[in-house]
């Protein structure tokens, strides 16, 4: 069961990475298991947030964005975000992305 739920999330990695490479920006994907987690997705941009990705059916953005913190930290950027996927969408344009309101002020310029 650890396998199609690590598919699905890996599924959704690749959406939204096929996503922001569409638009330009360039993105690759972090392997799984590193020592300091950056997030799920990295963008070689100072400006950008670290990018933690989910598909899963029940929400926990407290925990999720927290997480996503860390994440910024460990990665030294400003913030961090949570790209989830929308219930009945397909495209990564239509998913959610959640942060805090630090973060988004951060993302702002707004300190």
């Amino acid at each position: 069961m650890a396998n199609k739920h690590k598919a699905k999330g890996s599924r959704a990695e690749r959406e939204v990475a096929d996503y922001l490479l569409s638009l330009g920006i360039p993105c690759e994907r972090i392997p799984a298991g590193a020592t300091a987690d950056r997030g799920d997705l990295w963008v070689p941009v100072i400006e950008f947030p670290t990018i933690d990705v989910k598909n899963q059916a029940a929400m926990a953005l407290a925990e999720w964005v927290d997480r996503a913190n860390e994440q910024a930290q460990n990665a030294g950027r400003v913030a961090g975000v949570v790209w989830h996927k929308r219930r009945g969408k397909t495209s990564p344009a239509d998913w959610y992305v959640t942060t805090d309101g630090h973060s988004f002020l951060k993302l702002l310029g707004v300190r």
